[in-house]
């Protein structure tokens, strides 16, 4: 189990800080979740956050950017970044609906989720997954370099890697504090 640092971004709408705290994390049930409907935060890297307030939502209030702590493992949690069993698996998943017909080149990462959901065989609190190419390669919030002169191909040393819980205390998620804007923060000084 490793303790690691998770960051969700949140418009700004003047709220009670305190109680934005004590009530946080917060869901999001769009219609477009990657992941499904639970409580995103990117992984590691503040930054990641950041671009997210700032280049794709473009809150018009400002964001704010709460930390939070979680016991990660990958019993728990499906890691589609790390574990490369577990990305055999879900490919594996995949293919065998495009053999039934029931998935094709249009069918996202969702509704593969879904589908192991409703045949009892997603049984984690917890999902990982990197978004590559959602940061533009050029983007202020981009930290890449590349493996050799003249060719494309290059690290990602900042990757948009997002965790969705599935509930509130999945993976032990707690100490949900905010950490911007600075004046928002705890002990913050003038």
């Amino acid at each position: 189990m490793i303790l690691k640092n998770v960051y969700q971004t949140l418009e700004d709408r003047g709220s009670d800080l305190r109680k934005l705290e004590q009530e946080g994390p917060y869901s999001c049930a769009w219609e477009n979740t990657w992941l499904g409907d639970g409580y995103y935060f990117w992984d590691t890297f503040l930054e990641n956050a950041h671009w997210w307030g700032r280049d794709i939502r473009k809150y018009q209030n400002g964001y704010i950017i709460c930390n939070a702590v979680c016991d990660f493992n990958d019993i728990k949690c499906c890691d589609l970044v790390g574990n490369t069993e577990h990305l055999l698996s879900f490919s594996n998943t995949y293919e065998f609906l495009k053999q039934q017909g029931l998935a094709d080149k249009d069918t996202k990462v969702k509704r593969l989720i879904q589908y192991l959901k409703d045949i009892n065989k997603f049984n984690f609190e917890a999902v990982r997954a990197y978004g590559i190419k959602s940061k533009n390669f050029h983007s202020n919030f981009s930290f890449n370099i590349s493996f050799e002169e003249g060719r494309p191909a290059y690290m990602d040393l900042k990757p948009a890697i997002q965790i969705c819980f599935y509930s509130k205390d999945s993976l032990s998620l707690k100490n949900y504090k905010i950490v911007y804007p600075n004046e928002y923060t705890e002990g913050y000084m003038v």
